[in-house]
């Protein structure tokens, strides 16, 4: 296993949720911060561009009617007519006359310790107006920080904080929304997960809880649907192996009582091949409808257990098969153990196992050896050579998948490799508790 996919966690509709929802509240609440900052400062701007506009158009009207009008001027508000010849000394460096446009306000910013500092910090808006005589009128509006107590300079602090702290409050609230939905969905798909795994034949035909949404109550009766349908065509098969494997044993056992009477009585020469073709096919379908008829079996009684030397049980089902070597230049090696061992294992579906294992080894393999190997938790049948049967490895048909379901029944391991000129199976038995 890569160790980096295994650090990777799963991917999850709840999770990919949380990811949009959360990056959604996320630029919606950088959005909102921005969005006060910008009517806040947009709003001073504005009172003050209004206070300047109209302190210039009162000085207009009465310049209409007196040209002598003098010039109206406050702590704040400052007005100066055609230049800032008169002007501070502070106004003339930090305005340039030439950059300003009739009808607009410019901003000028003065913080000579910092943006942090208010001390000695001053914001000037500077109204640019044309009398009708085309005489420039300056109206500078100024706010000097030094006029402010410390109290109100925390206010405005406070206030141009704000936006933070309501951007900040508002993706609290969203993710807090979000796990709460969440942990809503993670306990009712748990549920559905773990009524799901609960599922069985003896419980199918009980009602579908309620999972609270209609989603998740729509995918359990799917579920349930198809859990049934998958119980009905279990039934029929188990219907029809049980069916097919007794119909099937009358006319075997028919066909082995003749064969054996047919034996006894003699038969021409000729026919011995024919009849010993018969016999093994007998045989054959013998052993199969025994193998269906014990995977067909509703109960999960165990098979009985025995003693058995899994080496001598392949030595008996090797000379049973040894027909199927007829004729071929095939080597037969044995790897067992010097000291034989008994375990205690059932017989009969050891047995099946075993001869549906080696009969595909003898049955496929025309030329080469075949090595039957015997450990303590396990068996391992190889089979090499040069030259396979043809179809050799999709050969195992109804008998691999009836192995397959013995092991699984039984909890034994069995593994097929195909290699290069050969095939290697190895059954595995699980070990054995130990004694405490």
């Amino acid at each position: 296993m890569n160790p980096l996919n295994s650090k990777q966690q799963p991917r999850t509709m709840r999770r990919e949720l949380a990811i949009y929802v959360s990056g959604l509240a996320l630029i919606t609440a950088l959005a909102f911060a921005f969005a006060l900052e910008l009517f806040f400062i947009k709003g001073l701007d504005e009172a003050v561009g209004g206070a300047l506009l109209m302190e210039a158009r009162s000085f207009e009207a009465k310049y209409q009617q007196n040209p002598e009008t003098p010039l109206s001027n406050s702590s704040s508000i400052r007005s100066f007519l055609d230049n800032l010849d008169n002007a501070p000394e502070f106004y003339r460096q930090l305005i340039d006359p030439d950059t300003l446009q009739p009808g607009q306000f410019s901003e000028y910013l003065w913080e000579p310790h910092g943006e942090e500092n208010w001390q000695d910090s001053r914001y000037l808006i500077v109204y640019l107006h044309l009398l009708p005589d085309q005489r420039r009128l300056f109206v500078i509006s100024d706010y000097q920080s030094n006029l402010l107590t410390k109290e109100e300079q925390a206010d405005l602090d406070q206030t141009w904080q704000l936006k933070f702290y309501l951007a900040g409050s508002y993706l609290l609230i969203m993710l807090l929304a979000i796990w709460l939905y969440n942990r809503r969905i993670n306990h009712y798909t748990q549920k559905l997960a773990d009524w799901a795994y609960s599922l069985s034949l003896e419980n199918i035909q009980q009602s579908v809880p309620n999972f609270h949404f209609h989603e998740l109550n729509s995918i359990a009766e799917q579920l349930r649907s198809a859990f049934d349908r998958i119980a009905r065509l279990l039934e029929r098969e188990h219907q029809f192996l049980r069916h097919a494997s007794h119909e099937l044993r009358t006319p075997i056992a028919i066909i082995r009582t003749n064969l054996e009477l047919l034996q006894r009585v003699g038969i021409p020469t000729m026919f011995e091949r024919p009849m010993e073709r018969i016999n093994r096919a007998s045989q054959n379908m013998q052993q199969l409808t025994g193998t269906l008829l014990w995977l067909s079996r509703e109960n999960d009684t165990p098979p009985s257990i025995s003693s058995v030397d899994p080496a001598r049980l392949l030595d008996d089902i090797s000379e049973e098969l040894a027909y199927l070597l007829q004729g071929k230049e095939v080597q037969l090696q044995r790897d067992y153990p010097e000291e034989r061992s008994v375990q205690t294992l059932p017989l009969v579906p050891l047995r099946i196992v075993l001869a549906n294992i080696l009969r595909n080894a003898y049955q496929f393999t025309e030329q080469g050896t075949i090595t039957l190997t015997v450990t303590n938790q396990s068996i391992v049948i190889r089979n090499k050579s040069e030259y396979l049967a043809e179809d050799s490895d999709s050969s195992f048909g109804l008998g691999l998948m009836l192995v397959q379901k013995i092991c699984n029944r039984l909890g034994w391991q069995l593994s097929l490799e195909w290699l290069n000129h050969g095939v290697k199976a190895e059954l595995q038995f699980p070990e054995p508790p130990s004694a405490e």
